[in-house]
């Protein structure tokens, strides 16, 4: 989706994302300017010690480098750097290619960019949301940069909240569910019981003014 952007705040450059060489730009950030002016390489060693590349690993079946240490709630690693947390699979990403690119420019204007897993690209089976074991992959050789659209046709969007059964409440989809589609065109599906007021709490402003047919 494209954002209005002031380019003052970034600084202009070229990179690689979604396989072409394209205009993008780059915010300051205290985690890199950290990473490449620290002496030795402490952060590395730190980063290298809450990381696996045993093959074997219980959590991923390929070759990736799975992060041990703290997550977020999406499931990506989290670390520590120049009093800053940042994504686990940025680190080593960074020290090989710069400090990635924020916004990449398209066909569309400005867009966000993702630092994607090719292994959960190229994994089929893999349903995807925060119980990922890709996303907590952080081998250089498995991500590259993608504009915010390619990185949602690649990721398998919405498969694992396709593949639920139950709503957050625990009622049945089979018994309670029903799809809308909203004046843009996107499906949405809900809850009938919980829009009737099992979890009216849950539902307010605008989807208590849906439209909606059972």
């Amino acid at each position: 989706m494209a954002q209005e952007v002031d380019i003052t705040r970034f600084t202009p450059s070229v990179a690689e994302v979604d396989g072409a060489q394209r205009p993008v730009l780059i915010p300051e950030r205290r985690w890199y300017d950290a990473l490449i002016s620290s002496e030795g390489d402490e952060p590395i060693h730190r980063w290298t010690q809450k990381v696996t590349r045993d093959p074997d690993s219980p959590t991923i079946e390929t070759d990736c480098w799975t992060w041990t240490g703290a997550t977020d709630r999406s499931g990506y690693g989290r670390f520590s750097l120049g009093g800053q947390t940042v994504s686990a699979h940025a680190v080593l990403w960074a020290v090989e290619f710069g400090s990635p690119p924020a916004l990449v420019y398209g066909p569309h204007g400005w867009e966000g960019v993702h630092l994607g897993h090719r292994c959960h690209d190229e994994d089929p089976a893999c349903e995807g949301g925060p119980s990922c074991p890709h996303r907590r992959c952080v081998r250089p050789e498995h991500l590259h940069a993608q504009s915010h659209s390619a990185n949602v046709r690649a990721g398998h969007a919405g498969e694992h909240h396709r593949r639920k059964t139950e709503c957050p409440s625990g009622h049945a989809y089979a018994e309670h569910g029903f799809e809308y589609t909203d004046p843009r065109g996107t499906t949405r599906r809900y809850c009938s019981a919980c829009k009737s007021g099992q979890r009216a709490a849950e539902f307010v402003g605008s989807r208590k003014a849906l439209a909606v047919a059972a």
